[in-house]
């Protein structure tokens, strides 16, 4: 495992290009989970392997797992490339994960081109740390966002945004009113959003749910599908990932999603204005290539 951060600018450009030139890459995710013999949840692992076609040779296969268990509450993600039958590169990414899943926040709203000026964060563990981290790479002038958790967080969280510049202030309470920007870092099947608590956000607000295990559900299926709501994939496969979207699907709750390729590759930036903005942020193989390539010094 390399504890060297990435370059920022160079992981965002690297997925960006992926993400374009998405239609050279097969790929296929499997998600395992396990529970014990009471039916209670003990985690899960998430297996993807992506082919990655070229011209007149063999394909570059990228394969990455992530299993994950409750009692800890971490996983660990390895990632390898495989060439000719050959594994010619193998490497501990979890650090990485985190780093690629910040740079896809800064990379959708980008793409929205929405600008946050009230930020709240929902989660104050080291996915919301390295958001921040992103967010102040491109956001040179962000100087303060609230954060939501069960607890406040001054000697670890606050302490770490502190060294970023920025000043984070705890609320103890989940509300939404006065936020244009809210990211959302959980691991729970409660819904924390529901249709009272998405009407707080602001008209041309933006909403980000980031899934980092299958246990997801912090936003009501019913939510998606609402008038007044407007949705947006990372990719494809968001939508029968996690028995959450599996459900919003099934239940007819997701029959308008606008995905982030179309996003990159439309003229003009998505109009937002009237409409309560929801990203669903999965994960894609366009991210891990992209880590992997970087780490393999290609």
């Amino acid at each position: 495992m390399t504890n060297t951060p990435l370059d920022k600018d160079m992981l965002v450009q690297r997925i960006r290009a992926n993400m374009k030139n998405a239609g050279k890459l097969r790929y296929q995710r499997a998600l395992a989970e396990f529970t014990d013999q009471a039916g209670a949840f003990l985690g899960d692992n998430v297996f993807e392997t992506s082919f990655l076609l070229r011209e007149g040779q063999p394909p570059l296969i990228y394969e990455v797992s992530g299993p994950y268990d409750v009692v800890s509450n971490n996983y660990a993600t390895v990632g390898r490339i495989y060439e000719n039958g050959e594994r010619i590169f193998e490497s501990n990414i979890k650090d990485q994960i985190q780093e690629r899943t910040a740079a896809m926040v800064w990379i959708f709203l980008a793409a929205l081109g929405h600008r946050p000026h009230n930020i709240l964060l929902v989660g104050a563990g080291t996915l919301a740390t390295e958001t921040v981290s992103y967010l102040k790479h491109f956001l040179p002038d962000l100087a303060s966002l609230d954060y939501h958790a069960r607890t406040a967080r001054p000697d670890s969280f606050e302490r770490r945004c502190a060294a970023l510049g920025v000043d984070a202030t705890y609320q103890p309470a989940l509300e939404l009113t006065g936020y244009d920007t809210v990211l959302m870092m959980t691991n729970t099947t409660s819904h924390l959003v529901d249709a009272g608590t998405i009407s707080q956000m602001p008209e041309g607000g933006v909403l980000a749910s980031l899934c980092t295990t299958s246990q997801t559900g912090e936003i009501a299926g019913d939510v998606y599908s609402r008038d007044d709501v407007q949705v947006f994939f990372d990719y494809d496969l968001t939508r029968s990932f996690t028995p959450d979207m599996k459900a919003a699907d099934a239940a007819g709750h997701l029959t308008d999603v606008t995905m982030l390729t179309d996003l990159m590759s439309a003229i003009s930036p998505a109009d937002l204005s009237g409409k309560r903005n929801i990203l669903r942020i999965t994960g894609t193989p366009m991210q891990n290539v992209a880590v992997l390539d970087i780490l393999r010094g290609g």
